[in-house]
């Protein structure tokens, strides 16, 4: 049995033993509930459900593992996505769940998706939850970093157009990151993940995901004099998806991730919060998806520029909405945030 096979078989275990017991903190930190499965893509698979057309390939950055995905026609001049899956995922399950990869085939843009170490994190969760991993400049918000901008030079990708989205435990990265790297990253999207430093330790983090982070008007304003302190502000476009009935991140979560997003956008403008990016939402649509019942929620700035999206899905658990048949953590029913958080994306 490979490492990670027998680390994942360990962590189910490990879960299993933990209900009404006391979990470990870093099993409970951004960990997807639930059963996982082995590689979508085992040797001798065929990869043509995550590879539609175009090249995708194992690659290595300074001793980091990741994917990439370059379509037809390469990555030069285009815009690059990075995708950070959450807890007991990996890669090639993660490309299949959200189906980045066709909708990149499609649109023209290359996808990474780094790869957390089970040596990092027993449980391949990213810990977004120290300090150390998401301060510009070390851990892992740094090795991500590098990885997107190792690919743009390489592929001769549109450095202005990079973004990154995560799921659980990656998208609690995402807000850390948009941050951290304000000049690296032109939007970002959270789905069922959390706001900015929600947490500061794994025992924080397990209080977060389960009630809620720090006031997120709070938060707006220290990750503005984050960027500050870091001599590099610019605005944190953000696109947040959550369900009603997630019971592994709390989806008051996602509300606290927009609100954040939208003051820190707004503090970046000029030092204040005087609403040249609306902390409360500016237009509100609703709809019915597959049976699910959905809430977009926009905050528009000065410019009529939608700098947070905010979709709450009623009914939808920790699963990537719209996701693939078949696939951890995915409901194929509900609307596509795939689609969604691109079309946020082609925004910036």
């Amino acid at each position: 049995m490979k490492r990670r096979a027998f680390l994942r078989a360990s962590a189910t275990a490990a879960a299993v033993g933990a209900a009404g017991a006391t979990a470990s903190a870093d099993t409970a930190a951004g960990a997807s509930s639930g059963e996982s499965t082995d590689r979508i893509v085992s040797s001798g698979e065929s990869t043509d459900r995550i590879v539609p057309s175009g090249e995708y390939t194992d690659e290595y950055h300074d001793g980091v593992h990741y994917t990439r995905y370059v379509p037809d026609g390469g990555g030069a001049d285009r815009p690059l996505v990075v995708m950070l899956h959450g807890c007991s995922q990996e890669p090639d399950e993660f490309a299949y769940a959200t189906g980045m990869n066709a909708l990149a085939a499609a649109e023209g843009f290359s996808v990474v998706y780094p790869d957390q170490s089970s040596f990092s994190n027993s449980f391949d969760c990213w810990n977004w939850y120290y300090d150390y991993n998401t301060a510009r400049g070390s851990g892992e918000g740094a090795d991500i970093t590098s990885i997107a901008l190792h690919e743009v030079d390489r592929l001769g990708a549109d450095a202005s157009r990079v973004y990154v989205a995560g799921f659980s435990a990656g998208a609690a990265m995402v807000p850390n990151l948009l941050v951290a790297y304000p000049d690296v990253y032109a939007a970002g999207a959270v789905h069922s993940g959390l706001e900015y430093d929600a947490a500061e330790t794994a025992t924080g983090a397990t209080w977060s995901m389960t009630y809620g982070g720090p006031d997120p008007e709070a938060q707006a304003l220290d990750a503005y004099e984050a960027m500050v302190g870091n001599d590099v502000v610019g605005r944190t476009p953000t696109a947040v998806f959550h369900g009603t009935d997630d019971y592994t991140v709390d989806p008051v979560n996602g509300y606290q991730a927009a609100v954040q997003a939208a003051g820190t956008s707004d503090y970046v403008g000029d030092g204040a919060a005087d609403g040249d990016v609306s902390w409360s939402p500016s237009e509100t649509a609703t709809g019915s998806t597959g049976g699910f019942d959905w809430q977009r929620e926009r905050h528009v700035d000065a410019q009529g520029r939608v700098a947070v999206e905010r979709w709450t899905v009623d009914g939808l658990g920790h699963d990537w909405s719209g996701g693939a048949s078949g696939a951890t953590y995915a409901e194929p029913d509900a609307p596509s945030a795939t689609d969604a958080i691109w079309r946020f994306f082609e925004r910036w």
